[in-house]
């Protein structure tokens, strides 16, 4: 069988009360159904495996409620995680993962399991960003910048009995025309991992580029206004002037004291000046050292990020070896050289320490590794964009600190060789002509901090609206490239609902008549030769139909991203014929007996088609009002 990615399989359901198992189910590749009487639990065991991949607006009824928890061991490209997620009326439960088989998993510590939540945030990933990278799914975002989760993707994977049957996607109090047709077009693969790529990189150099046109704004309106000028070269000139302004007026200081009589200043003001010196010096030596320290620390973070990535690209490579090559076999131990003997009967065993070894062990390490680095990829980013920008809040204090410092020298310096007295009116008021420059000059330099910052922003204004110019070129390109894969996508669900519409039993002219079917993801419709009314278990049909024949498009067309599983509830909803019902089931069975590709197809019905009555398709016993899928007393 072929595996294309991504593809999710459901192995195994369990759900628990009181730390007891209440129910139990596993299921394989290919169809599964879930057969029993009305109001038996087969809805409520298909709840259960939505809510568990993230679905919210669950309807359980009162006796799934007086459940704890609900696992499910999934395959996600091979990886076998478990999933866990706490019974609750409340919304937007967190997911907890454990990185193996649900058995394992059941029994393991709180300390082995990772809880992630519902939403982002700033400093948490989401449940719906870790499974999309163990499926090597890229992100995508919304209207607005909101992030497409689970639970949006669910909608066209769990076809449920409370949505109406003209209704393709299963409803979402928050629903919108744009969100739904970004989530058909992405599991459509319509737009490329490159594109998804790409407008994240627009979005956040845009979101940059904001942020500086802001920041240069506010400078600009705040002394625009004032008439203050805080050009670089002029705020330079006006520095040398008032330097040589002081120059001259402590020439004729120096002049007028020539004749004082020399005293030394005041111990109180020389020990004040002492101590503004000594801090000024502190204070300059600090920042000194720290700037050292963060380009060497930026230095390593950048260093780290590089080994980060190449560990992340021998993962992937070690992960296509193993999928090629399969998992070491040692024929002598590598400590000894001891010819190890083969363990006949035994092969999940290791080798080397005779260890119980799972066949998917490899796979669902390679997930959590790969899961982990790019954690830590992403911790690492932000600790260096910290670093960066602490370091050049350090580059902007220097200036005026070492100023402020010579400033204080020259100040002592001058206290120490002339006396000031009351009387020496000239002496005195040159002094404080002299103070009052020696501010000025502070000033201007504050202003030229101010300066600088709006140049570096200036700057990297340019270089964010470059990087922006050239990533919507390139999206542009990207999407004329791309011209053509909608209408190719489009048609081969097409094809694929028109075949299945026509091995319909006759009971609507439009299915076995069919010629064009438009599929309209906004919308939320179909519509067949213009048509999209029609008797209440024909739209049941139609709406099940086109289901799997996204499936099984998503099993031809490599390049679509919907997971290959569908969940299907009530297939015989609406009223609809037992005839016609067995009817349906036949054309399931085939199309899934036919494909050589991986998928699933889970589906409840209240009566089973007598070809499919067999442990082939069958999951678990058939419910009934006394043995119900939930073993709640």
């Amino acid at each position: 069988m072929t595996l294309l990615k991504p593809t999710i399989l459901v192995d195994r359901l369990i759900v628990k009360k009181d730390a007891k198992c209440v129910m139990d189910m596993s299921f394989h590749a290919g169809l599964n159904v879930i057969a029993g009487e009305n109001s038996s639990g087969k809805t409520t065991a298909i709840r259960f495996i939505a809510y568990a991949l993230g679905s919210e607006n669950i309807h359980f009824n009162q006796f799934a409620l007086l459940c704890d928890d609900v696992y499910l061991e999934i395959s996600a490209n091979e990886a076998v995680v478990t999933l866990r997620r706490s019974i609750s009326t409340q919304v937007m439960q967190p997911v907890s993962i454990f990185w193996g088989d649900i058995e394992t998993a059941v029994d393991a510590g709180p300390s082995l399991w990772q809880q992630y939540p519902f939403k982002r945030s700033e400093s948490k990933e989401s449940f719906s960003q870790i499974l999309f990278r163990i499926l090597e799914m890229p992100e995508l975002r919304g209207e607005g910048g909101s992030n497409i989760t689970m639970h949006q993707l669910m909608r066209l994977i769990y076809s449920d009995q409370e949505t109406p049957s003209s209704e393709i996607f299963r409803y979402d109090r928050f629903d919108r025309a744009i969100t739904r047709a970004a989530v058909g077009d992405y599991l459509l693969g319509i737009d490329s991992t490159e594109l998804y790529e790409l407008k994240l990189k627009e979005s956040a150099a845009d979101k940059e580029a904001v942020a500086f046109r802001t920041s240069i704004k506010t400078i600009y309106s705040t002394f625009g206004n004032s008439g203050t000028n805080i050009s670089l070269e002029f705020i330079d000139n006006q520095v040398q002037v008032l330097a040589s302004e002081i120059s001259t007026l402590q020439e004729r200081l120096d002049n007028a004291s020539a004749d004082a009589s020399k005293q030394s200043s005041s111990s109180k003001e020389d020990d004040a000046l002492r101590k503004q010196l000594s801090e000024a010096h502190t204070k300059l030596s600090s920042l000194k050292e720290r700037r050292l320290e963060l380009q060497v620390e930026i230095a390593d973070s950048e260093l780290f990020l590089k080994e980060l990535e190449e560990r992340l690209f021998s993962l992937e490579e070690s992960a296509v070896a193993e999928s090629y090559l399969g998992t070491a076999v040692f024929s002598f131990c590598p400590s000894c050289l001891t010819k190890l003997e083969p363990l006949e009967g035994r092969e999940s065993t290791c080798s080397l320490c005779k260890s119980a070894v799972a066949e998917d062990s490899a796979r669902s390490q390679l997930a959590r590794m790969r899961n982990e680095l790019a954690l830590q990829l992403k911790e690492s980013g932000v600790i260096r964009t910290q670093q960066l920008a602490e370091l050049d809040s350090i580059l902007l204090d220097l200036p005026s600190i070492e100023v402020r410092l010579r400033s204080l020298e020259t100040k002592f310096k001058r206290n120490q060789s002339h006396w000031r007295s009351p009387a020496q009116i000239l002496i005195e008021s040159l002094s404080k002509e002299i103070g009052r420059k020696e501010q000025e000059i502070k000033n201007a330099l504050e202003l030229k901090k101010l300066a600088d910052l709006l140049e570096r922003l200036t700057h990297k204004l340019g270089e964010a609206e470059n990087q922006l110019e050239w990533t919507r070129g390139r999206i542009d390109a990207v999407m004329r490239e791309q011209s053509g894969r909608r209408n190719k996508a489009y048609l081969a669900i097409a094809d694929k609902l028109k075949a299945i519409l026509k091995e319909d039993l006759f009971r609507e002219a439009a299915f076995a008549e069919a010629s064009e079917i438009d599929i309209d993801f906004a919308a939320n419709q179909i519509t067949i030769d213009g048509l999209k009314q029609f008797s209440a278990s024909s739209m049941v049909f139609l709406r099940h139909a086109f289901h799997l024949a996204l499936l099984f498009a998503s099993l031809e067309q490599v390049y679509f991203r919907y997971p290959r599983l569908l969940i299907l509830d009530g297939i015989e909803d609406g009223g609809m014929e037992v005839e016609r019902s067995y009817n349906f089931q036949k054309i399931i069975a085939k199309l899934s007996g036919e494909s050589s590709v991986v998928h699933q197809i889970i589906m409840t019905t209240m009566s089973v088609c007598p070809e499919l009555d067999n442990n082939n398709y069958i999951s678990g016993p058939k419910f009934t009002h006394d043995e119900k899928s939930l073993k709640i007393k």
